[in-house]
């Protein structure tokens, strides 16, 4: 027999899938408490037990769909570096296209990703109280792939020439572009993700440059010293 805090997260992750499916659908201006109830099945009582309001309802949502993004790059990337470190030569811009889009396709159809991120920045821009919470979110996203994404780089033989925190709103451009492309075109669309991976191809062979094997160490990671020219990182910024 399941505990009551069992069914109470039960109840909660049904209502979290629901509302993925009718914020998609009809926004957050247009979706309703009512509707997030009745395609999870349950009363009001059941999401008022659990959400004060429909905006506390959507930023639990966002919090999980951006922990399961991160999640999802970094066990692609998992499954990436080893290929990456057992290549011979350097890798070329037309290879490291098919990876970036093997690395960043979304796990699901892009349409709710990009949805739900364009509804929270909606949300900011009508509502000053949530500004502050929308950068410190989306600083939050990018610190936790960072680490992630310079990995991979690592695994291919090259190092970021700048801070990867300075990087990373910067690729984060390009990747929402090919996610909104994607979300118009529809699922069955694959040309979003080859541009995807040519553009931002194209900026990490700006961003970043061939390591030295000498600096590699045996687990191959670049050396932590980047040189006499580095910049210590400034605090995160959303630009």
């Amino acid at each position: 027999m399941s505990t009551p805090s069992a069914r109470r997260q039960e109840t909660r992750t049904r209502l979290l899938d629901a509302a993925v499916e009718v914020f998609a659908e009809e926004g957050l201006q247009g979706a309703s408490v009512e509707a997030v109830c009745a395609r999870a099945g349950f009363t009001r009582g059941a999401f008022y037990s659990n959400f004060s309001s429909k905006e506390q309802l959507f930023l639990a949502l966002l919090e999980r769909e951006f922990e399961r993004r991160a999640e999802d790059l970094a066990e692609k990337a998992r499954e990436l570096e080893p290929g990456l470190r057992e290549r011979s030569g350097c890798i070329s811009p037309a290879e490291a296209a098919r990876y970036i889009v093997e690395f960043f396709a979304p796990a699901s159809d892009a349409t709710a990703w990009f949805v739900l991120e364009a509804e929270f920045l909606l949300l900011a821009m009508r509502d000053p109280s949530i500004a502050p919470g929308h950068h410190e979110f989306m600083d939050r996203f990018y610190a936790s792939i960072a680490g992630v994404v310079e990995r991979v780089i690592a695994a291919a033989g090259r190092r970021f020439v700048i801070p990867v925190e300075r990087a990373m709103p910067v690729l984060s451009g390009v990747y929402e572009r090919a996610l909104r492309t994607a979300a118009l075109a529809g699922p069955e669309a694959s040309g979003a993700f080859d541009e995807l991976g040519d553009r931002l191809a194209e900026l990490l062979f700006a961003l970043t440059e061939e390591v030295d094997p000498a600096e590699v160490d045996p687990a191959g990671d670049p050396v932590d010293s980047p040189g006499p020219d580095f910049v210590p990182p400034p605090g995160l910024r959303l630009i």
